[in-house]
């Protein structure tokens, strides 16, 4: 028999982290950036150090789907003969089967989400889902356009029908989103574009929209998108040194960038209602070389823990903490009572 969906009212009250990974990055392993792997135990150890009940949870990569002798190049390259079908195919299964079949004694804990490439193999992979999601629930769907080489625009056009799949479903969308040029795959203003032709579907910004001003306030009045925090302190510690420099300081939150709690109370008490709080877990660190685009590559070496996560939460009140370590995460699984 398959397990159950659970609904809402088995989530309320619990401490929820909005975002984090399970899985591995075979090109991060192959290449020695960090991190590169996370198995669903791991972050139930992480649960009991941090007071958190619930996780969201989807996979780390879809590097099953892509050649391995591109990931040297940071290059991810459909394989003549995958070891996945489709993107995120199998990672999806996996990510199932660990909570479900592995460790069915933690699937009360956990949330899972599963992860969409925007362009390719677009009926091949909604076909794999809707196999899955005969077996499994799924609350909702990650989309990391840059994680997956593949461009967010693209669900406006070849990826339509993964978008038509999620709102017959009403299964939210989390994106992976940058305010920030240089990184091809994510763009808000793309991004953006979507939640303005899906008014139906609900969407979660993730990473604070990086404190942009403008398009957090753009969030706050759209109905129907939240933001997360996820990675705060290195999300935090990374602007921190842009902003009054390459970055016009007009442009972002005018907070204590010394200080990632300091950001956190500050963004939650502007937006009490839209901010979800996330961990981002493993990738609260972030060491490797990034592909942005065409061309285009950027080294990261961010550090940071889960306990960095863990204080960020804990700077709120007990009404903050309460609202965004929980009640807005499921307004955005769910639906808004």
């Amino acid at each position: 028999m398959a397990p159950e969906k659970m609904m809402r009212a088995a989530w309320s009250g619990k401490v929820i982290d909005g975002h984090s990974h399970a899985g591995v990055s075979l090109k991060a392993y192959a290449l020695g950036e960090y991190p590169y792997a996370q198995t669903i135990e791991g972050l139930h150890e992480q649960q009991r150090t941090g007071g958190v009940d619930a996780t969201v949870v989807f996979p780390f990569s879809a590097d099953l789907y892509f050649d391995p002798a591109g990931f040297a190049e940071g290059q991810l390259t459909p394989a003549a003969a995958p070891l996945s079908p489709v993107p995120y195919g199998a990672e999806n299964r996996l990510l199932m089967r660990e909570i479900f079949d592995y460790c069915p004694e933690l699937s009360s804990r956990f949330l899972p989400f599963v992860s969409i490439d925007p362009a390719r193999e677009v009926p091949a992979q909604l076909q794999a889902l809707k196999e899955l999601l005969k077996a499994y629930p799924a609350y909702g769907i990650k989309v990391n356009p840059v994680g997956c080489q593949s461009r967010a625009g693209a669900l406006l056009d070849i990826g339509a029908p993964l978008l038509d799949f999620a709102e017959e479903r009403d299964l939210p969308l989390l994106f992976h989103v940058t305010t920030l040029p240089g990184e091809e795959y994510s763009q808000a203003t793309d991004i953006f574009k979507i939640v303005e032709r899906r008014p139906r579907l609900r969407f979660c910004m993730a990473h604070g929209l990086l404190f942009h001003r403008a398009w957090l306030d753009r969030a706050e009045a759209a109905p129907n998108v939240w933001v997360d925090t996820a990675a705060l302190k290195i999300q935090v510690e990374s602007m921190g040194h842009e902003i009054g420099r390459t970055l016009s300081a007009g442009d972002f939150l005018d907070v204590d960038y010394t200080d990632h709690r300091a950001v956190m109370r500050s963004l939650c008490a502007r937006y009490p209602r839209k901010i979800i709080w996330g961990t981002d877990s493993p990738a609260y660190s972030w060491i490797c070389r990034r592909k942005q685009g065409e061309g285009i590559y950027y080294d990261f070496r961010l550090k940071g823990f889960y306990s960095d996560e863990i204080a960020a939460l804990k700077a709120l009140t007990p009404e903050l903490q309460a609202r965004v370590g929980g009640a807005n995460a499921l307004d955005f699984i769910f639906g808004p009572q």
